[in-house]
């Protein structure tokens, strides 16, 4: 509908006459006659309502925390003084 007013009014005229509710369109119309046929009925509805009371459960996904204790090992460099077992390879230049 704003495409529809604002070819004959300025943007702003037609966003309000969009949305003031004065100026329905045919879509509005046929809205407001199929709200209007609706037949409510005063009859209760043959199944009762089924109040259910849930208790809320809690649920953890992860394992709770366990300290660990690790091995304290020092690995200090110069506490390590033997040389490697097998030479390193070297490549023949012949």
């Amino acid at each position: 509908m704003i495409i529809d007013y604002s070819k004959h009014a300025p943007l702003r005229q037609a966003i309000t006459q969009t949305f003031d509710g004065t100026h329905p369109c045919s879509l509005c119309h046929a809205v407001n006659a199929g709200k209007n046929s609706e037949k409510k009925s005063d009859l209760p509805s043959v199944t009762p309502k089924i109040d259910m009371i849930c208790v809320p459960h809690t649920t953890s996904l992860a394992p709770p925390f366990v300290r660990f204790a690790y091995a304290r090992i020092s690995f200090v460099v110069c506490a390590i003084t033997r040389p490697p077992l097998v030479p390193p390879p070297r490549m023949l230049l012949s």
